[in-house]
């Protein structure tokens, strides 16, 4: 609970610095490329850089196969609430997305390493790989519902889906794990220190592009709303329940999902909506206020663990 509340105190310090006019709201794009580019893979490679272990070789299968589960399960959840919530035409799309996919990279893996350490943030980055495979194809999918009705549907390359810089960093620390490569300690150390700003980084940025828009107006939106209330509060509590039911050996492994799959909306939900011509003002109002209101839920799905 400290430990959580000390990470969204950072959130705060980003928001001030920018209401305060202490610095642009135009640096959060330099700064999010240096936490996406540099940081993030640092910390993710590093990770990766321990002793051989059978049992973490089952975790990350484990944590593999209940994930790529649980997405398709959001999936379909989020198709039948849309009727339910009566979320117009042209809406919908976008809101299955920013339902089913939470931001596992950019806050979920610094929250993981906060919470769980090292053991954590490798579990956490095992997880990454379905999202990062099922974001650009079932989530495009999804997006994809709501563009005009004369225009043409761009499809993302697998170039832009496969090699970016923190799945090349999944791989390489794969590659780096099980073939049990050593890393000199001149490498090492600063790939250490440069992991080490990845997760006040983060929690900056994210203050910081809270800052962009009018809080009052957030709240202002019912499909924002209901989304919101989905990703933050219904299928997290879905995820409880069938976590409790699994008979998975280490509790790690249940409480790095239910940290991970209790995150915000995915912040690339907003890129998608722009690029597969649906609302991209829902896709920004549903992934800032799903942020925001993080801070209140994350902690008391915290509690259940």
């Amino acid at each position: 609970m400290s430990n959580l509340v000390g990470l969204f105190l950072l959130i705060g310090v980003g928001y001030g610095m920018v209401r305060g006019g202490l610095v642009p709201l135009s640096s959060t794009g330099a700064l999010t490329s240096l936490l996406l580019k540099v940081a993030l893979p640092a910390t993710i490679f590093t990770s990766m850089i321990r002793p051989f272990d059978p049992s973490f070789v089952r975790d990350a299968v484990i944590i593999v196969v209940v994930s790529t589960v649980l997405f398709f399960l959001y999936a379909a959840v989020s198709a039948g609430l849309v009727r339910v919530f009566r979320v117009p035409k042209g809406r919908q799309g976008v809101w299955m997305l920013a339902a089913t996919f939470c931001n596992n990279g950019f806050m979920g893996f610094p929250v993981a390493y906060a919470l769980f350490g090292d053991e954590g943030l490798a579990l956490a980055v095992m997880l990454g790989i379905p999202f990062n495979i099922l974001m650009y194809s079932l989530g495009a999918t999804q997006v994809s519902l709501d563009r005009c009705a004369g225009g043409e549907k761009t499809r993302l390359t697998v170039k832009q889906v496969l090699f970016s810089a923190v799945n090349g960093a999944i791989l390489l620390g794969l590659i780096f794990y099980a073939a049990q490569i050593p890393v000199p300690e001149v490498i090492f150390t600063p790939l250490q220190h440069l992991s080490n700003i990845t997760t006040p980084l983060s929690m900056l940025i994210t203050g910081m592009s809270l800052a962009a828009s009018p809080l009052p107006s957030l709240f202002r939106d019912r499909d924002a709303i209901t989304c919101v209330v989905t990703r933050l509060i219904l299928l997290p509590l879905l995820t409880w329940v069938l976590l409790l039911l699994l008979p998975i050996p280490n509790p790690l492994i249940t409480s790095v999902i239910l940290i991970i799959m209790s995150m915000p909306s995915a912040a690339v939900v907003t890129a998608m909506a722009q690029r597969y011509e649906s609302d991209r003002e829902l896709a920004a109002r549903m992934v800032c206020l799903s942020s925001l209101l993080c801070m209140v839920t994350l902690p008391l799905i915290a509690l259940l663990l």
